[in-house]
């Protein structure tokens, strides 16, 4: 039997995350992760409980670095694959991430200025 919780955390998607995901179908693996993902996301009910859960690891969850500090990443090919969905806590709100952009190229196609929001 599969319990959601009554309270999970909030997901957000952006224009550019809508327009990436678009061509994730033709990467079964990866689409599989993905959706993968998206349950563990669901299934937390907040930021923190979702990076402490042991799965993340197995999806390379990591924090980027230098001016792409606010954002974290997942590996949606497990195993060294350039692939990654790219996510972001709302305004340090532990109960909502946004969906920011699936990254191609292993973080070369991602440039956080680009970002386009709803609004």
């Amino acid at each position: 039997m599969n319990i959601r919780r009554l309270i999970s955390l909030n997901i957000i998607h952006t224009k550019s995350f809508d327009n990436s995901y678009k061509k994730l179908n033709k990467h079964k693996k990866e689409y599989e992760n993905f959706k993968k993902i998206i349950d563990m996301i669901e299934f937390s009910s907040s930021f923190k409980e979702l990076e402490n859960l042991p799965q993340v690891r197995m999806y390379g969850f990591e924090r980027l670095r230098h001016d792409k500090n606010e954002y974290y990443s997942f590996n949606l090919a497990k195993t060294g694959g350039t692939i990654r969905l790219i996510v972001k806590p709302k305004d340090d709100n532990n109960i909502e991430l946004i969906l920011v952009i699936i990254s191609y190229d292993h973080y070369e196609d991602f440039d956080p200025k680009k970002v386009v929001y709803y609004e």
